[in-house]
């Protein structure tokens, strides 16, 4: 693990200060779990993974499948710093999407242990109030994207999503990520009205170790008796960019995943000859895929109490 950077806050002699002072120590807290073992890192890239919430709890052991101990080593690599060390500067002097808290929601609604479908998008949204981490999702609330509008149609003309009975009101997908979908963007970071403008800053290598980190985990031994260790996962990847990704940072990777490839469901993608998006029953397909490898299927609807 990381090693902590911050020191220990002083106490405080009012009752007034002393609040503040507890507050204070619990985000110290915090960060020590976050940072501690053998390697230090910049104060940027301690305040930047404070938002990753996984950390592992104090009962178990270092090697539990989270996010955290599968990214340990990027956190503490040269390449991190930089980048997080320029998202701090852009936050302080620009607007940038999605707000801090929501850097890493894609992490943190999908555990890595749960983690059983991957769609991987592009850039997030940079208008206002659009982005909060999930790659083609936005809050309730903000008017549904062109793309996802055209995911929607998708789902409700595939006869094999039955379920799926209705166009939502809403482009909030978070239900999907509850049930170990994992929607990362290639870039996680955004300037307000300024489409990949964190393009080239060091997210394209983080978010393929978190690729490398989906796959080491289906390829650990671990536990004997622990057969999801042993299976795959379902790549949806939807035009050429996202596929060259997976291609990259899967690169000499066993064939027990199943990659479903389609064009991309912009207005402009979704009808392109080659694979096509629309009618491609990419939704279906996966789910199809997910039971041979002894997996539940998605449930596709966006609203709705889980199981």
């Amino acid at each position: 693990m990381i090693s902590s950077f911050f020191k220990p806050k002083r106490a405080r002699g009012s009752a007034k200060e002393n609040d503040s002072d507890g507050q204070e120590t619990k985000i110290e807290n915090k960060r020590q779990k976050i940072t501690r073992g053998k390697n230090t890192v910049s104060p940027e890239t301690s305040m930047l993974i404070s938002h990753l919430n996984d950390i592992p709890s104090d009962d178990l052991p270092s090697s539990s499948p989270c996010w955290r101990t599968a990214l340990d080593k990027h956190f503490s690599s040269p390449s991190f710093g930089r980048l997080a060390s320029f998202v701090d500067t852009e936050r302080k002097n620009k607007n940038v999407f999605p707000p801090v808290e929501d850097t890493f929601a894609a992490l943190n609604l999908c555990p890595l242990s749960k983690t059983k479908l991957v769609i991987v998008g592009q850039d997030p949204y940079h208008g206002l109030r659009q982005a909060h981490g999930l790659c083609f999702s936005v809050r309730r609330g903000i008017q549904t994207p062109p793309s996802l509008r055209n995911i929607y149609k998708e789902l409700h003309n595939d006869a094999k999503i039955q379920k799926f009975t209705s166009i939502p009101n809403h482009g909030n997908l978070e239900r999907w990520a509850k049930q170990g979908v994992l929607m990362i963007n290639n870039v996680l970071t955004v300037r307000k009205g300024e489409a990949h403008s964190h393009k080239k800053k060091g997210w394209e290598e983080f978010t393929d170790e978190i690729i490398r980190a989906v796959d080491r985990r289906k390829r650990a031994e671990g536990d004997s008796c622990d057969a999801d260790s042993k299976k795959g996962v379902v790549f949806l990847l939807w035009g050429k960019p996202a596929t060259e990704k997976a291609k990259t940072a899967l690169a000499g990777i066993s064939s027990r995943h199943k990659i479903i490839c389609t064009s991309h469901p912009s207005p402009l993608g979704a009808t392109k000859t080659n694979s096509p998006f629309t009618g491609s029953k990419c939704f279906s397909r996966a789910n199809e895929a997910l039971r041979e490898m002894g997996y539940d299927e998605i449930d596709w609807r966006v609203d709705g109490k889980l199981p």
